[in-house]
């Protein structure tokens, strides 16, 4: 019996230390589960976009102001009208309302944007030439969380709205060119988004110039812009 007791205490000490053992487990198991549900709010929101973007049809409406850079190429035919072709670059504002279509994870972009491009020379010569742009587009995305990043390529559409006087550069009233852009959205909220892109024209594919001394005119244009991304 005697050699039985120190066993007994033995296995009294052992139990004891597990309970104090499993106790301080379960405790740091709670401490978890309350820095699990301190976040909780932030994982079902990024559930909700996740959802919204993986669903078979998603619309967006991008709103965007900015500035466009636009430079034209002049070919003359005739030798004494070569200053003509030397031009600079011209800055005009640009806004525009800008559809996102997503259906089964194509991409299809349209809408329509103001411009004001046109053509400055060496020679204090200028010409304003205001388009509303159509563009259709096939577009693609990148998902980073809460940072969306898109791009679209495809060709367009200018309709000349107004033109300043100008016997050298009058142009057609209709424009045809290819565009590209790349923007990046970071969404403030479920609907809404803050944008920040850029975008590039070749315009005049369809040769602008309506003037018997100039051959051809096509246009370079360089647009930076921002504005708001909504998710209908």
């Amino acid at each position: 019996m005697r050699k039985l007791i120190p066993f007994v205490l033995l296995l009294l000490f052992v139990g004891s230390e597990y309970s104090f053992a499993g106790d301080k487990f379960g405790e740091r198991l709670r401490l978890n589960d309350k820095s699990k549900t301190s976040i909780k709010p932030y994982f079902k929101e990024v559930e909700k976009m996740q959802r919204r973007k993986n669903a078979i049809f998603n619309l967006n409406l991008d709103i965007q102001v900015g500035a466009d850079f636009s430079k034209a190429d002049i070919d003359v035919n005739n030798d004494s009208l070569n200053s003509l072709e030397t031009t600079q670059t011209k800055v005009g504002p640009t806004v525009g309302a800008i559809l996102s279509i997503d259906f089964l994870g194509f991409g299809f972009t349209t809408g329509a944007q103001y411009s004001q491009k046109g053509i400055e020379t060496n020679l204090t010569e200028k010409q304003n030439l205001n388009y509303i742009n159509i563009p259709l587009l096939f577009d693609f995305n990148f998902d980073f969380g809460k940072v969306l990043i898109d791009g679209n390529l495809g060709p367009y559409f200018g309709l000349l709205i107004s033109q300043d006087e100008n016997t050298f550069y009058k142009v057609k009233n209709f424009d045809l060119g290819l565009t590209g852009s790349l923007q990046g959205a970071y969404l403030i909220q479920k609907y809404l988004g803050i944008l920040l892109g850029v975008k590039y024209e070749y315009g005049g594919l369809n040769n602008l110039a309506q003037n018997i001394n100039i051959n051809k005119i096509r246009t370079n244009t360089f647009y930076v812009y921002s504005g708001v991304k909504f998710f209908i």
